[in-house]
């Protein structure tokens, strides 16, 4: 799997350039996101799968803005699978999202910092 970072220049292209525009959608992705985490593995732990589907939903739409296609990928496949009641399907990509998720929040801290 290649880790996957933030497509920095595509956030300002789609800002026409603006510096706090991109701060903002980076500061929102890192407290959604942490916040995103939390909650998609409660919900794993608790067996809650329509919860564990409305936060990959969530992710999802977050993670377009920010080019993270494998990701967004990965979520509609489990969003998918879940909405179909294959829980067995999408029980083994949950690591892989929650990864790359993670991967992707600490390079929206980097970005963010150096914004």
């Amino acid at each position: 799997m290649s880790m996957e970072v933030i497509d920095i220049d595509g956030l300002k292209r789609l800002s026409g350039n603006d510096s706090g525009f991109v701060s903002e959608i980076l500061k929102l992705y890192t407290e959604r996101t942490a916040k995103d985490l939390f909650e998609l593995n409660t919900a794993r732990n608790l067996g809650d799968w329509n919860g564990v589907r409305f936060v990959v939903h969530r992710m999802r739409s977050a993670a377009v803005p920010l080019g993270l296609k494998e990701l967004v990928v990965l979520l509609r496949k489990v969003e998918n699978q879940l909405r179909e009641e294959d829980i067995e399907g999408a029980r083994p990509h949950l690591d892989e999202i929650s990864s790359i998720a993670s991967h992707a929040l600490e390079d929206a801290q980097l970005k963010l910092a150096s914004v």
